[in-house]
């Protein structure tokens, strides 16, 4: 199956927008086993009405002779003029040897185009961003660039998902467990596959109702959450403890680490959302139930991940945020790259800054 050289990957949920990456990501491995991998963030342009576009176009400028195969991953928190930016730059210096997958928000099912249109530098008129994101998504469909919205599975179609989860880890699930899963994990993705992952890696390969309860119910096992939760309480020690924990008692280090990544990625975006306008009264609230629907929304359902959330929302500084982004994204490069040591290194550099601040000023250096 010959790659597209653009991915745009448009979803509200983190964990699928990172499924789908992270598979295309291993196909272009291996169409391009000499492909340098490279990742960018929001943090890597500038936040003003004209981006900084400078270092991506220098990766996807052609080197000639000196080999240039790339394989970019970049993620958009906002759909905004800078997304237009990059995404217009994509369709523009497209080449071969180069294979770029983007990770947006959701965005309307009328943004996508229905048709392919020939690249231009201009706009005509005063175009909203979502307008011109339709043509730049359009710009992109001409060279051969898949754009593709994921939506979370609800009802029928989660239990559907979690049937379908269980196969891709090799499991065996009665049909009890998928109901009693449905139930409880409540549209949470991350919850299902963590399960499935920390049973694969157990050694179990047919699931029942015990077990799937077991796991649930109990209050000692350390998840990802947990280490979020410590590093953001903060508490050091207890962060480092859990990080060895997790690593030390499992085999596949990848995929723990891999989880603990994508916990953390969604607590630290859910920080982001409740200091935005229409949600600061969440910050404020009293009220269990609209503070647990907001949560909910996000795939987060322990009251004890939406405590610490919401005490790092009101008394983080911003400097340590930017930190704390910056850190996890590193660690997501490594594990893309299959770099477990430095993954790791990356998420005890992250407890150890709750400590003290030096962490984060020698990032600055």
């Amino acid at each position: 199956m010959a790659l597209a050289p653009v991915y745009v990957i448009s979803s509200d949920e983190p964990f699928l927008k990172n499924e789908k990456s992270s598979m295309l990501i291993q196909m272009a491995r291996k169409e391009l086993p000499e492909a340098e991998f490279m990742l960018f963030t929001n943090n890597d342009f500038s936040s003003g009405a004209t981006a900084n576009l400078a270092r991506l176009e220098n990766e996807l400028i052609d080197p000639g002779l000196f080999g240039g195969d790339r394989i970019i991953k970049i993620y958009l928190d906002s759909i905004n003029s800078t997304t237009v930016q990059v995404l217009q730059l994509l369709a523009k210096r497209s080449r071969p040897g180069v294979v770029c997958v983007v990770e947006i928000p959701r965005i309307k099912k009328t943004t996508l185009p229905t048709a392919p249109e020939k690249y231009t530098d201009k706009f005509r008129g005063q175009s909203s961003v979502e307008t011109k994101l339709k043509h730049v998504l359009a710009f992109l469909m001409d060279i051969g660039g898949i754009n593709e919205i994921l939506y979370a599975p609800s009802g029928v179609q989660f239990s559907q998902w979690i049937s379908k989860q269980a196969q891709k880890h090799g499991l065996s699930v009665a049909p009890e467990v998928i109901s009693f899963l449905s139930l409880c994990c409540e549209g949470n993705l991350v919850a299902v596959d963590q399960f499935f992952s920390i049973a694969k890696i157990s050694g179990k390969t047919n699931i029942d109702l015990e077990t799937a309860k077991a796991y649930l119910e109990s209050s000692s096992r350390y998840t990802g959450f947990e280490f979020s939760e410590a590093v953001l309480a903060p508490n050091t020690q207890r962060a480092l403890n859990i990080l060895a924990s997790l690593c030390q008692t499992n085999t596949n280090r990848t995929q723990i680490l891999s989880m603990v990544v994508s916990n953390f990625d969604k607590m630290l975006w859910v920080m982001r959302k409740l200091k935005e306008p229409e949600n600061i009264q969440i910050l404020k609230s009293r009220n269990f139930k609209e503070r647990a629907a907001f949560f909910k929304s996000y795939g987060i359902v322990l009251p004890s991940t939406s405590d610490v959330i919401l005490r790092a929302a009101q008394t983080m500084p911003q400097d340590f945020y930017d930190y704390l982004v910056t850190e996890l994204a590193q660690a997501a490069k490594y594990l893309q790259e299959f770099d477990d040591k430095k993954a790791y290194q990356s998420l005890q550099n992250m407890a150890v800054s709750v400590y003290t601040s030096a962490v984060r000023e020698l990032k600055k250096l």
